[in-house]
């Protein structure tokens, strides 16, 4: 029987980074770095899921206000210098001065979906979870000086129980201290997963990217299986992204963790337990890396599209590594069909079923299809790296106009049937 990430529901993807919101009035023509700020993370052994955070900011003349939102039921205790005012979802935080700084408290554990596991947890010797549970979304205000935008200069730190280890996907300035870079942003905000604790770190050079895995007790993956299996498939997967990440991070832990895969910016996390390959020979850590290269996102009808190349390719890269057999890739695509739901209009599902298993059946026959009609010319990669050379917003309608600008000719009969109709494509050449 075909297996999906487990759990139920869809997979989450970081293509939309809510926590790192930010408003960035008037337009900047030119930026400098003019303040500064410290991200200070602090775990106590003895209540490790509960987070105490301080920001200490300096410098931030030109700063008028920042405005904080988050779930209350996860973030408490808020204390600051200058004023803090309740509004609806958050607050609004006024500095008053040019030293200032923030305290609140932040509750690690939550759970999703139905069998309740989690998607952030604090065991007693690790932690896993991501920056948007740690910081709440922020926007900011200021005013320009002397012709140049403000930008800041900022460290994000963990205070952590003796013995403990960090792991982030960003670049370390020191043990457990690490600077945050946020081109275009005024306030450089975390970003991605964490992992924190008595963690194993291993880290391999895969083409251009460091890849680094942190595992918390009780993970049974094999990183240098990992590593192997990533060497022929992550240098291809990167090129038709266009993604030049220098490093990511895969953080991999146990139960009660979801027993799925999740991305982030720069990162994803995946249950300890998962294969690198399903028996039905996609990839569940190539299905995330793809969605952490992805330079675009996608629209409310864009789910089939997102995740049907995420798990095409996951099949299909390796394919082209020589790592699984013609006999297996098409038991594959039988698997697809199987298990897939039709007769839907795939823009408007966001069932696994069709978004894993159908979706991905109709990119193999769109690819074959493009191939059929440019004579080998081209391919669905053509239409995947000019999504990811524009980046953006991706829908069903500018995928369509893509196809067609590759291969000069109108695709309106296969989106009709497949996608809108949601029929089950040939597995041969149409």
């Amino acid at each position: 029987m075909r297996k999906r990430a487990i759990d139920g529901g869809r997979r989450c993807t970081a293509v939309t980074f809510w926590w790192a919101t930010l408003l960035l009035w008037p337009a900047a023509a030119k930026a400098r770095e003019t303040f500064a700020v410290d991200y200070t993370v602090t775990i106590s052994a003895k209540h490790p899921d509960i987070a105490q955070v301080r920001w200490d900011l300096s410098g931030i003349d030109e700063v008028n206000y920042l405005r904080l939102q988050f779930p209350a039921a996860r973030f408490d205790r808020f204390e600051a210098t200058g004023t803090l005012e309740q509004t609806d979802g958050g607050l609004h935080w006024t500095p008053g001065a040019p030293y200032a700084h923030l305290t609140y408290r932040a509750r690690i554990n939550h759970v999703r979906g139905q069998h309740q596991r989690y998607d952030s947890y604090a065991g007693t010797d690790w932690i896993v979870t991501r920056a948007r549970d740690l910081f709440p979304r922020t926007a900011i205000d200021y005013h320009p000086r002397d012709g140049f935008e403000p930008k800041s200069r900022a460290r994000l730190i963990f205070r952590l129980p003796a013995g403990w280890h960090s792991a982030a996907p960003l670049t370390a300035a020191a043990a457990d201290t690490y600077r945050l870079v946020d081109p275009g942003k005024t306030l450089d905000r975390p970003h991605g997963w964490f992992a924190l604790g008595k963690i194993a770190l291993d880290r391999q050079e895969i083409g251009d990217v460091m890849m680094q895995v942190a595992r918390a007790p009780g993970s049974t993956l094999v990183p240098k299986d990992l590593f192997h299996f990533l060497e022929g498939t992550l240098p291809a997967l990167a090129r038709l992204l266009l993604a030049q990440p220098e490093t990511v991070l895969l953080v991999s832990a146990p139960d009660p963790m979801w027993h799925g895969g999740i991305s982030g910016e720069r990162s994803f996390y995946m249950h300890g337990k998962r294969p690198i390959r399903t028996p039905d020979k996609t990839s569940p850590y190539l299905h995330e890396l793809f969605h952490v290269l992805q330079p675009y996102k996608p629209a409310p009808d864009a789910d089939w599209i997102e995740e049907g190349l995420a798990e095409f390719y996951s099949l299909e890269l390796q394919r082209r590594a020589g790592l699984v057999t013609d006999a297996a890739y098409a038991r594959a695509l039988g698997y697809f069909e199987r298990y897939g739901k039709w007769n839907v209009d795939l823009t408007q599902q966001q069932d696994n079923a069709a978004t894993n298993n159908s979706a991905p059946l109709v990119m193999y026959a769109l690819d074959q299809r493009i191939q059929h009609v440019t004579a080998g010319k081209k391919r669905l990669d053509d239409v995947v790296t000019r999504l990811a050379k524009d980046g953006g917003e991706v829908d069903t309608a500018r995928f369509v106009r893509e196809v067609q600008t590759v291969c000069g000719k109108s695709f309106r009969k296969f989106f009709e049937h497949h996608v809108v109709h949601g029929i089950p494509p040939s597995r041969h050449t149409e």
